[in-house]
């Protein structure tokens, strides 16, 4: 918790820009406001806290939402900072490490080379609509199996080669667009173990976040001043977090109820996307 902390603490304090609105709302739309900041910042906290109860969907509900507000392409590199430490302290929180590295290696590898990848995407084909219509499908196809599942697992699906393909896939899809519900869905084919389950994809997360935010500061895309709108969004993520991690050890959140109301979510703001976005093709 101390590492995430002073991770976007030091940012957060150095690289303030100041207090006027132009000096803190430089880089996004023209015309957002300190409104659209503390909407922005309200989005963040209460994907934070639902990541917090089930180990992922903080990127399936704050991307969307915060696209809403800035241009997704903008929304997809700040929210990698927050990103970066949720799951850094999840893996802390659970406990997972070496080990699960050492068992699930190609996982891992095939999902850092497909965020390579995915940023190449998102700094070369940065077309906002285009990144909505990905948002809509990703999400409107990730409730679809959601909702179709039965929930038995299956142990086969764990092999190293089908472990390999979906890494490469849930890297392309963090590093363009910064959703990854492929890697919750697959791995949820096999494991139950509460722990693993969470630590496993924070692990996975911690890595390719770590390398996307790396990349990004290398070719350009992730500025100063966004860097400092992530870290201040990231310290304010961290409290919603540590109200999710603290409901979900109280185990009195109705599992049921829950997930209908994520999924509900989810599903009005990927059908949203896509109406907004799909006439600019047609």
């Amino acid at each position: 918790m101390t590492l995430a902390v002073l991770l976007v603490l030091i940012p957060a304090i150095v690289l303030f820009p100041g207090t006027s609105r132009e000096a803190l709302t430089e880089g996004l739309n023209e015309g957002f406001t300190m409104a659209h900041l503390m909407a922005f910042v309200a989005i963040a906290l209460v994907a934070a806290a639902v990541k917090g109860l089930s180990g992922f969907g903080y990127a399936l509900i704050a991307t969307p939402l915060a696209a809403v507000l800035i241009d997704p392409s903008v929304a997809v590199i700040v929210l990698a900072v927050p990103a970066l430490v949720m799951n850094l302290f999840q893996v802390g929180e659970t406990g997972t490490g070496w080990q699960y590295l050492r068992q699930h290696w190609s996982l891992v590898a095939a999902a850092l080379v497909g965020s390579v990848i995915g940023v190449f995407i998102l700094k070369n084909f940065p077309a906002k609509q285009l990144l909505g219509v990905i948002i809509g499908v990703v999400l409107v196809s990730y409730v679809i199996w959601s909702v179709a599942r039965k929930g038995r697992p299956a142990t086969g699906t764990a092999h190293p080669v089908s472990l390999g393909a979906v890494g490469v896939a849930e890297g392309v899809l963090l590093g363009a667009v910064n959703m990854g519900p492929l890697l919750p869905a697959y791995l949820h084919t096999f494991e139950r173990d509460a722990r693993r389950y969470i630590g496993g994809m924070s692990l996975v997360f911690t890595l390719v976040f770590a390398e996307r935010i790396g990349q990004m500061s290398v070719n350009g895309l992730m500025t100063a001043q966004l860097l400092w709108l992530g870290s201040v969004i990231a310290l304010v993520t961290l409290v919603g977090l540590a109200a999710g991690t603290a409901l979900r050890r109280w185990g009195r959140i109705n599992p049921s109820v829950f997930s209908a109301l994520v999924l509900t979510l989810l599903g009005a703001t990927g059908v949203t996307m896509l109406v907004k976005a799909v006439p600019h093709f047609l």
